[in-house]
């Protein structure tokens, strides 16, 4: 029987509705952010080509209560979970919800996360479990926080 109220990490691909632009990513951030307060769930984004990677950290039931909902979202599909384990530590607790818009470059820039990418498929549909805990931990150590825009750098959870 697992604790609801446990500390868990969910991470997630999936394939946008179509290519949005910035300021449909930063309205979608805005509105995560706000429930994510809510919620008390932490996390990042990475858009890349039209894909999504997301990782939401909190408590195991909010967290499947809240990816039933993303999972239903219009804004995408192929919604493909790909780690959902208990967490001792949150590893973005100064974030809401992180967020980088990345390139292809960029993420060939990162040893080991080129296979995937030189693929025929694109964005991060094909990532599997070893090479997302690798992707988190890049962001967690600040790979991207200095390209941030302004009011999207860094978002505290009170």
């Amino acid at each position: 029987m697992s604790d609801v109220n446990a500390l868990t990490l969910l991470a997630y691909t999936s394939v946008a509705a179509h290519a949005m632009t910035h300021g449909e990513l930063f309205d979608l951030l805005d509105q995560a952010r706000e429930n994510n307060h809510v919620r008390e769930v932490t996390g990042m984004l990475l858009y890349m080509d039209g894909c999504f990677f997301q990782v939401l950290e909190g408590e195991e039931g909010v967290l499947d209560k809240l990816y039933e909902k993303i999972s239903q979202d219009t804004r995408h599909h192929n919604v493909l979970k790909i780690i959902r384990e208990p967490l001792e530590v949150r590893g973005f607790n100064a974030w809401t919800m992180g967020y980088q818009h990345v390139t292809r470059e960029e993420m060939t820039a990162i040893t080991g996360l080129t296979d995937f990418l030189d693929r025929e498929d694109s964005g991060f549909e094909t990532m599997e479990t070893t090479r997302a805990r690798k992707l988190i931990e890049y962001f967690r150590e600040g790979r991207w926080q200095n390209k941030n825009v302004g009011k999207y750098q860094v978002v505290h959870a009170a």
